[in-house]
């Protein structure tokens, strides 16, 4: 008999489907009424797919998938249909995301099902087990951003199917810890190498321009007052020194995360800071909060002024961490990927994948040549 990994005990059997949306106010009741009994990020509460369901996702290619036990739901997700030419019709299926590269770069981190506390790994084994038996008209089924402790992989190996995979670390501070300990952040967490440049940055704002202070956007006029701010700043950075149009670079981008800022409340959604050295902006730090944990998300640094004063990047980085740690949250997520400055400025580091499951064939092993020549691993 097939056991849970997690508990050990004989695994209950689920019934899983996938089908047209509901209305929108149907899912929103659904959604909210799991999402209360999950420990999931913010990037699968309401707050996030709810938006992106209305700004971004096109509702026809997409499927409400529900992992159910006993009647009851244990677990959802929106699964987006892709066909693709060279796999001859089959469909490629995206966990919460649509196969667009400027559409998706809204990058989700920490994705998955949104599950009941503790059945992750099965209602993920579930899901991955119904579309290997019985949803026969796909070839790939993509899992972006999921933490490497949510994925069963010894539950979802199977000789029909093979996995694909990409991991990039997530650097964090814990600033649970740092707490319980009576830390400073600057004083116990950066190297002396980052200390020295957070000092220099910040004795030449002071110098050049007057006294540090950080200002939090407060109410939703400010916070999108805030952003327009910010998406300049970023903007102006990547035009003219990159010759790349930046995060904000495409109008249903910025819609998407002011959509998102109306849906925001005070404790759970976007959260927007302010940098101030004098009458000088430094920048602005875009983060995501949600039950204790803030991930930094985006920045916009006024260059052209205060990039000559050493680091102030970094230094707008270590504010904000200093801020959440006073204002009682317990961790802050410096997100994926291996930037020298996550690093520097983290405690420690998870690991997060980019997983894609094959269906064994022809065409698998025509997908097995794209990934490699793209650096994935494949699992044995």
């Amino acid at each position: 008999m097939r056991r849970s990994a997690e508990s050990g005990a004989p695994a209950t059997r689920h019934d899983v489907r996938v089908e047209r949306l509901p209305a929108m106010d149907v899912l929103e009741a659904r959604w909210r009424a799991l999402e209360t009994r999950s420990r999931a990020s913010f990037f699968l509460s309401w707050c996030w797919i709810g938006t992106w369901l209305a700004t971004l996702c096109p509702r026809a290619r997409a499927r409400l998938l529900t992992v159910s036990e006993d009647g009851q739901p244990i677990a959802l997700g929106i699964v987006v249909e892709q066909r693709r030419g060279f796999a001859l019709g089959l469909k490629h299926v995206r966990l919460h995301e649509m196969g667009d590269r400027t559409l998706d770069s809204i990058t989700i981190e920490f994705n998955g099902l949104l599950s009941v506390a503790g059945r992750e790994h099965d209602a993920l084994a579930a899901c991955i087990a119904h579309f290997e038996a019985h949803e026969r008209h796909w070839l790939t089924f993509y899992l972006p951003g999921i933490d490497m402790d949510d994925i069963p992989l010894e539950q979802i190996r199977s000789p029909r199917l093979r996995l694909q995979m990409s991991r990039r670390p997530t650097p964090y501070v814990d600033l649970a810890g740092l707490r319980h300990d009576g830390s400073d952040y600057v004083v116990a967490v950066p190297g002396s190498r980052t200390r020295a440049h957070l000092r220099r940055t910040a004795r030449r704002l002071v110098d050049a321009f007057g006294p540090l202070a950080c200002a939090v956007a407060m109410g939703t006029r400010e916070r999108l007052a805030f952003f327009d701010a910010l998406v300049s700043l970023h903007q102006a950075h990547w035009d003219e020194d990159a010759g790349e149009k930046g995060a904000f670079g495409d109008p249903r981008i910025v819609a998407f995360h002011r959509a998102l800022i109306q849906a925001s409340s005070p404790d759970a959604g976007v959260h927007l800071m302010r940098l101030e050295a004098g009458d000088a902006v430094v920048g602005y730090l875009y983060h995501l909060v949600w039950r204790g944990t803030a991930y930094f998300y985006q920045a916009g640094i006024d260059y052209r002024r205060v990039g000559r004063t050493g680091s102030p990047g970094l230094l707008l980085v270590a504010t904000a961490i200093n801020e959440f740690l006073g204002n009682g949250f317990d961790r802050y997520e410096l997100m994926a990927g291996q930037a020298e400055y996550k690093r520097s400025l983290a405690m420690a580091e998870g690991s997060m994948a980019w997983l894609s499951i094959d269906r064994v064939g022809w065409r698998a092993r025509i997908v097995d040549l794209y990934r490699r020549r793209r650096g994935q691993d494949a699992l044995p």
